[in-house]
C-alpha cells in the first residue's frame, strides 16, 4: 500500500506476531546460554576433580591404568593365570598319577632343549680343562694324600723313572672349571623359559617358601642317613661290599686347609645343587611331562639325573633320591623343596667324609 506521495507506508505488525518474534528470541536465547552453562560446568567439575585427586566419571586417562611390562621384564615375569598353581599340583593327584600337560602349555621347546643344554655344558666344561689342564703342572689322575705320594714315588724308583710327585688338581682350580658346567646347566633352561616359554617362574618354577627350607633339608638329610644306607645294604647283598663313597672321597681328600673345606661345600652344597635342580627338575621333568604322564616324568628325570653322574656304583641311590625330588617338585609345584633336599643330602655325604663320620 503507497501513500499520495509515493512513500510506503508503514505495517504496523499484528499482536500475534510479536508475541511469536518474542518466542523465537526467548528460545534462541536460551539454547545459547544453556550451552555456556553446559561447558562453564564441565570446566568447573575438572576444576574441583583435579583439586580434589578424583578423576570424574566416564572416560579414564591412560594414566590411571598401571603401565603394561614390556621387554625382557615381560618374557621373565609374565603375568602368572590365576590358579596356575593349583593346576601343576592337582594334575599330579596320586590317583591317576597325573596327566600329561600336553603339548599346549605355551612352551615353544621340548626334549631337544634338553640335548642342546646338556651337550653344550658338556662341550664347554671340556674346552675349559683342555685349555687348562694340559699345560699346568697339575695331574688330574694323581693320587692324593701322603700314601698315594710314597706309592708313586715308590713304583717309579723301581721301575727306574725319575722320581716325581704329580699334584693333583687343587679345589680351588676344580671349582673354577666347574663354573662353565654351572653355568649352561642354569644360563640354558633360563633362556629357553625367557625366550621360548613363559618365564622362568612359570616354566621352572623357581620359587620357594620359607617352609621349603626345613622341609627340604630334613629330607635330604634323612635321605643320606635311612635312604641310601637301607638301599645299599640290599645292593651289597647282590653284589658284595664295595666303596661306594670312592668317586666322591676324591674329592673331599684333597679338603686340606679351612679354604678347600670352605670350597668343598661351595661345590657340593651350592654349585651342584642348584645347577642340576634347575635343569633336571626345573627344565627336564616338565617337558618329560608333556608326553607321559607325572609318575613316568618323574622316574624318567630320575634316570636322567643318575645317568649322567656317570657313576654306575651310585646310580642307585641317585635314582631313588632323584625320584624323591621330583615327587617333590610335582606336589609342591616349585623347586624350593627338592633345592633344598638336595643341599641337606649333599652336605651330609660331606660332613661325614671330611670327618671321616661313618654311615654306613
Amino acid at each position: 500500500m503507497t501513500r499520495p506521495d509515493n512513500r510506503p507506508s508503514r505495517v504496523t505488525p499484528s499482536k500475534k506476531d510479536l508475541a511469536e518474534g518474542r518466542s523465537r528470541g526467548s528460545s534462541r536465547a536460551g539454547s545459547k546460554s544453556t550451552a555456556k552453562g553446559g561447558k562453564a560446568g564441565a570446566e568447573d567439575s575438572k576444576k574441583a576433580a583435579r583439586e580434589s585427586g578424583s578423576r570424574p566419571k566416564g572416560r579414564v586417562s591412560e594414566a590411571a591404568a598401571p603401565p603394561a611390562r614390556t621387554g625382557l621384564l615381560a618374557r621373565l615375569f609374565p603375568p602368572r593365570p590365576v590358579g596356575a598353581d593349583r593346576v601343576e599340583v592337582v594334575s599330579a593327584s596320586a590317583d591317576d598319577g597325573g596327566a600329561a600337560e600336553g603339548p599346549a602349555d605355551g612352551r615353544r621347546y621340548g626334549a631337544g632343549a634338553i640335548l642342546i643344554v646338556f651337550f653344550a655344558a658338556q662341550l664347554l666344561a671340556t674346552i675349559a680343562y683342555a685349555m687348562v689342564i694340559p699345560g699346568s703342572e697339575y695331574d688330574p689322575r694323581a693320587v692324593t694324600g701322603l700314601g698315594g705320594a710314597v706309592g708313586q714315588a715308590v713304583n717309579q724308583a723301581t721301575t727306574g723313572q725319575a722320581v716325581v710327585i704329580s699334584q693333583p688338581v687343587p679345589l680351588w682350580l676344580s671349582t673354577l672349571l666347574q663354573l662353565p658346567l654351572w653355568g649352561a646347566l642354569i644360563a640354558g633352561p633360563l633362556w629357553f623359559a625367557a625366550k621360548k616359554g613363559r618365564g622362568i617362574v612359570a616354566d621352572l618354577g623357581l620359587r620357594m617358601k620359607a617352609t621349603d627350607v626345613p622341609l627340604g633339608l630334613a629330607i635330604g638329610i634323612a635321605s643320606q642317613l635311612l635312604m641310601v644306607p637301607a638301599l645299599y645294604w640290599v645292593v651289597f647283598k647282590i653284589i658284595g661290599v664295595q666303596d661306594v663313597s670312592a668317586e666322591a672321597r676324591a674329592l673331599t681328600d684333597r679338603a686340606t686347609d679351612p679354604l678347600s673345606i670352605v670350597l668343598v661345600f661351595v661345590i657340593v652344597g651350592i654349585g651342584a645343587p642348584v645347577a642340576e635342580e634347575i635343569y633336571f627338575r626345573g627344565m627336564a621333568l616338565p617337558i618329560f611331562r608333556r608326553r607321559v604322564r607325572a609318575r613316568w616324568a618323574i622316574l624318567a628325570s630320575a634316570a636322567f639325573f643318575a645317568a649322567t653322574h656317570l657313576q654306575p656304583l651310585q646310580f642307585p641311590a641317585l635314582l631313588v633320591f632323584g625320584v624323591i625330588l621330583g615327587v617333590l617338585t610335582v606336589r609342591s609345584g616349585r623347586l624350593g623343596p627338592a633345592l633344598w633336599a638336595h643341599v641337606g643330602f649333599n652336605v651330609v655325604a660331606a660332613v661325614s667324609l671330611l670327618w671321616n663320620v661313618t654311615l654306613f
